[in-house]
């Protein structure tokens, strides 16, 4: 209790001594900032890096140190020099924010970590940095040849609920001298996408692809679905695929979160270890327990390798409270790359409202 209150007496001493008020966040270290958040207000992505200064103050009866400072983005770093801080000695250290590439709200995070605790220090920087003019290659980073060019070339919708649909659209613009002739052709199709695009485009014309998913509420289809298609620029396939992906689940609209299935899962990784890859065929099992109050139905489980198998009927249901024990197999014959770990994902599709795909992670040392 002495040293406590001697603590006390020594911080209310530094405080005073300085004549600072500290808005700093509670923190066992007794380095203490004034200052907690800098705001750079409006700053042009293009004006170059911006500086800033956090002042602190040792506000405890004995020496400390800051030990490091970190940041929460590569844009933002800090100097500092780590020295010895005496009682009531002070402390400064200088941030610098690099607003190129980076246009919108600042909103940065740096943590201390001073000697005496194990508890960071947090300040913050925020802002706002001024966009620059984009140029047509960063606006339209896809070059797909002919002088057409999108924005992307890939996207992934998400959750696709039955008797629901989604859509994207995808920015193009031709940048050649001339009109092109667009036309797009399927690698691999879902079935239950639409593409919309014009057939002819005009020189320094842009637009939008437009991407469209649609369910019908009583379609048995679940799980990931992937669309890969081919553009092409006056009949020349184009220089990349455009692809898109939903996961198809059950409408839960009309369902009660308190009277919902819930899925449980025994492991959230399996460790198969060391497997020879000349003749292992090994498994494990994982049990699944509906801790929901409604049945729990098992639309799907999927696997992203070849090498990892997990036999499961579909639509499997599992009452409330009830366990179900499923069989994961690795075919190590399959692995290919023998000389460094393997790693795989399996994937869950259940009617469980809040999260209708669980994965597992599947790892093995291929001998």
């Amino acid at each position: 209790m002495k040293h406590l209150l001697k603590h006390l007496f020594w911080a209310l001493v530094v405080v005073l001594s300085c004549g600072e008020v500290f808005a700093q966040e509670s923190t066992k270290s007794a380095l203490l900032f004034q200052k907690i958040t800098h705001d750079f207000g409006h700053i042009d992505e293009i004006g170059g890096v911006v500086t800033c200064s956090f002042e602190g103050v040792n506000t405890s009866n004995y020496t400390i140190e800051v030990e490091k400072i970190t940041t929460t983005c590569g844009c933002t770093t800090a100097e500092f020099e780590k020295k010895p801080i005496p009682a009531g000695g002070k402390f400064s250290f200088k941030v610098a924010f690099n607003p190129l590439n980076r246009p919108g709200r600042i909103d940065k995070q740096i943590f201390i970590l001073a000697s005496d605790s194990e508890d960071e220090v947090r300040l913050n920087i925020i802002g706002y940095v001024n966009a620059r003019e984009r140029t047509i290659d960063e606006l339209y980073p896809f070059d797909m040849g002919g002088g057409l060019r999108l924005k992307s070339n890939f996207h992934a919708f998400g959750y696709l609920e039955h008797g629901k649909e989604l859509s994207e659209h995808i920015g193009f613009v031709n940048t050649s001298h001339k009109a092109i002739a667009l036309d797009v052709e399927f690698n691999t199709a879902s079935g239950i996408l639409d593409i919309s695009y014009p057939k002819h485009i005009e020189a320094g014309a842009s637009g939008d692809i437009v991407l469209r998913y649609a369910l019908g509420e009583e379609s048995d289809i679940y799980g990931t679905l992937r669309d890969v298609m081919r553009i092409k620029v006056d009949g020349t396939p184009a220089t990349y695929t455009l692809t898109s992906q939903v996961v198809a689940v059950d409408n839960f609209d009309y369902m009660d979160d308190i009277s919902a299935p819930m899925l449980v899962i025994s492991k959230n990784i399996i460790k198969f270890g060391e497997v020879n890859c000349s003749y292992d065929v090994v498994e494990q099992r994982v049990v699944l327990t509906n801790e929901g109050a409604s049945t729990l139905v098992v639309r799907a489980v999927e696997s992203s390798s070849k090498v990892v198998e997990c036999p499961v009927e579909r639509n499997i249901a599992i009452a409330p409270g009830v366990s179900h024990e499923v069989v994961v197999r690795l075919y190590a014959t399959r692995i290919e790359d023998i000389d460094n770990p393997f790693t795989a994902r399996l994937y869950i599709i259940t009617n469980d409202p809040l999260r209708p795909m669980q994965s597992v992670r599947v790892n093995a040392l291929p001998l």
